[in-house]
């Protein structure tokens, strides 16, 4: 019975990395820095944190997790270099904690690695069923895409680790290609294209690919679908708006001279491709209620 290696492990890794770029935490990921990805493991420790993350972060960061161990943890920015450069397809990880808590930090899942190792190869046991459950056969395709093109552009990347991504999308896709070229052509003629979207005013929409812009200027490019995306709302303010939930902000914004635009999440604004803020209290008394 072959085993999963660390090699599989860090390649599974780098692949939901690929998907949540583009998810809940896009705003912290989509681009990683060593303090975005401190602020997000904060925040996922807060919020969840299993018996087994707490044990890798004691591991990886040498202190036990508490709730009023934010100070403790902006000290330890730096050792978030390593995973930075891991998500950008610059260097390898050779330290486990640290994959561990790359693992964390994109919710792949059989975690840790001990767990992950324990499990038969790829080739016996579908390990990606539950990292990505919920991942349709295109996003499935454009993460691979998207891995490809990370590799090739990677600061000399080892040999095995490129073995490992090969090895590793041929035996995730292969179940699901079959199914879709039996398919293919019966989609094709006969369900909707929906496989992009474009925003439109204050959301966006799901529209073919080859749907063509409407006038003389295209204002804003199709994209491919993001599902997670179609919720993201651009938002007005009024009396009523909560901006805080539990003592964490519900609203984003992007200032632009002295006006201000709202939205439901974290990203870019997708009318200038500045990114977006978390609402805080200062920006409210300054700019929100003076303008009431």
């Amino acid at each position: 019975m072959v085993k999963n290696t660390l090699e599989d492990y860090k390649v599974g890794v780098k692949l939901k990395y690929e998907l949540e770029k583009m998810g809940n935490h896009s705003g912290l990921l989509l681009n990683p820095s060593r303090a975005k990805l401190r602020k997000l493991c904060g925040e996922l420790f807060i919020n969840n944190a299993s018996n087994d993350d707490l044990k890798s972060f004691s591991a990886f960061f040498q202190f036990d997790f508490s709730l009023n161990c934010s100070n403790k943890l902006k000290e330890q920015t730096d050792k978030f270099r390593p995973i930075e450069t891991f998500f950008k397809g610059e260097t390898d990880l050779t330290d486990i904690e640290a994959v561990n808590i790359a693992a964390i930090l994109v919710d792949f899942n059989p975690r840790p690695y001990l767990k992950f190792s324990k499990q038969q190869g790829f080739k016996n046991e579908n390990i990606a069923t539950n990292s990505f459950e919920s991942t349709d056969t295109a996003d499935v395709f454009e993460v691979t895409k998207t891995v490809k093109n990370d590799s090739e552009q990677a600061i000399q990347p080892s040999s095995v680790q490129k073995k490992k991504l090969s090895i590793y999308t041929k035996r995730l896709l292969i179940p699901g290609l079959l199914s879709v070229v039996m398919l293919s052509g019966f989609g094709y003629i006969f369900l909707p294209k929906k496989q992009c979207m474009r925003w439109q005013k204050d959301h966006y929409e799901a529209v073919d690919c080859e749907t063509k812009a409407v006038g003389f200027v295209d204002l804003y490019s199709t994209m491919p679908l993001n599902k997670n995306m179609l919720n993201f709302r651009k938002i007005k303010i009024c009396d009523t708006t909560t901006f805080f939930m539990h003592n964490r902000p519900i609203v984003w914004y992007c200032k632009t001279g002295n006006q201000l635009d709202f939205f439901n999440g974290p990203g870019f604004n997708p009318e200038n491709e500045k990114p977006l803020k978390p609402i805080t209290q200062y920006m409210i008394d300054k700019y929100i209620k003076q303008a009431r």
